[in-house]
């Protein structure tokens, strides 16, 4: 989604409500225009006059363009306000690149979650701690949505929802589905447990390498769970780690069977290879 300045001149296709509408732009983009009164007294076809539109969207996927023109018939604009500003600010103190899909499912998930919170009803985010330690830069850019949604609507979010949203901004940054995010994460937890298990008081020892550890089991959890086959005849690490580390060696091979047990996938010799490495450094440097 891409913002452009106010100069632009546009003609209602649609009224959503007083302040959202469907237009088209003088080059005829379809675009979705915000603006607190915009639609007050307008008709289909009438012209908006530029001074009064405060933000003015072009979707690139038509069909994310499509689906939120959808949900705004049913949700109130300022979700997709709160989620605009949001992701401004994202980009304004972060370099992620974000895939533009996180409008439409993060308006979408504010709206029911909001809308609930609102009841007093709180829905326990059950990887809240593992989001926090896996994701610390994502973590800390959702929380810049508390400040929002304040401004906004005059409420606090709970710590739970932050970690949803934190979801929402890993989802968009990686250009992956929810469902793979919250079972990678979830991979990440377990495989580390296995680790800690096989080396109590060991895993930690070592900050530096131990986030080098868990940024290599981000990205196996996510490879394992999208790729269909990983081709990787690489088995140095693999057979150095069997012949010299034997404890590191069924620790992986304990890994191996998690894996198995949760995707139906066999780890190839040459990724054991690489998190043998991974945990050979961390527990005997």
């Amino acid at each position: 989604m891409i913002m452009e300045g106010k100069d632009a001149i546009v003609k209602i296709e649609r009224i959503y409500n007083n302040n959202v509408i469907l237009a088209h732009d003088d080059k005829n983009e379809e675009i979705i225009a915000i603006g607190r009164g915009l639609a007050f007294g307008r008709h289909v076809g009438d012209t908006i006059e530029k001074d009064r539109i405060e933000k003015l969207f072009i979707l690139r996927d038509k069909s994310i363009q499509s689906k939120l023109q959808a949900i705004l018939n049913d949700i109130p604009s300022v979700y997709l306000e709160i989620v605009e500003e949001l992701i401004q600010d994202i980009h304004a103190t972060s370099n992620l690149k974000l895939n533009e899909s996180i409008y439409l499912t993060l308006t979408d998930h504010i709206s029911v979650s909001l809308e609930r919170e609102k009841q007093g009803i709180i829905c326990h985010n059950p990887l809240l701690p593992e989001i926090k330690q896996f994701y610390p830069q994502e973590y800390r850019l959702a929380r810049l949505a508390v400040g929002i949604i304040r401004r906004y609507l005059q409420m606090t979010i709970s710590d739970d929802e932050v970690g949803f949203i934190t979801l929402h901004i890993v989802n968009a940054s990686v250009n992956q589905q929810m469902m793979v995010t919250v079972k990678a994460t979830r991979m990440v937890r377990d495989i580390l447990a296995i680790i800690r298990q096989s080396f109590p008081d060991k895993v930690t020892a070592n900050p530096m390498l131990y986030q080098r550890l868990v940024r290599h089991l981000q990205i196996f959890t996510r490879t394992i769970l999208t790729v269909e086959k990983v081709e990787d005849n690489s088995n140095y690490f693999y057979k150095l780690g069997k012949a010299q580390y034997n404890d590191a060696y069924r620790c992986v091979k304990a890994i191996n069977h998690y894996v198995e047990e949760k995707t139906g996938k066999t780890i190839t010799d040459g990724e054991q290879g690489y998190l043998l490495l991974h945990i050979i450094n961390l527990i005997y440097s």
